[in-house]
């Protein structure tokens, strides 16, 4: 992904969102990661598990909300708090949702 810009992050789970995009679990956080059309891999947006404000959750069957803290996104500041991702089936939302869970979990404990 970037020419190898997150190679330093363990890599843990992904699933694809759709033809062109997959959501990366790794040791520390996730990547929204786009295929681009000659095939090279673009990181949309990352946040780490310490971002997070609030558990992630399945809402509306398919869809993966992930809370985080607080980010100015452009010059005109509008702010976002985190990301909902829309998978194909629930059961993709439930099993990322696990993985989610798993890779927090393996987190050391301080």
């Amino acid at each position: 992904i970037e020419n190898g810009r997150f190679a330093k992050y363990r890599y843990f789970a992904h699933a694809k969102v759709n033809d062109s995009d997959f959501l990366m679990i790794t040791k520390r956080g996730i990547f929204f990661v786009t295929k681009g059309t000659f095939g090279q891999l673009t990181c949309e947006w990352q946040y780490l598990f310490e971002e997070f404000t609030k558990e992630p959750m399945i809402v509306e069957d398919r869809r993966l909300r992930i809370e985080a803290k607080e980010r100015v996104k452009s010059v005109f500041h509008a702010k976002e708090f985190g990301k909902i991702i829309n998978f194909r089936t629930p059961e993709i939302a439930k099993w990322v949702l696990a993985k989610l869970e798993d890779a927090r979990e393996s987190l050391p404990k301080y």
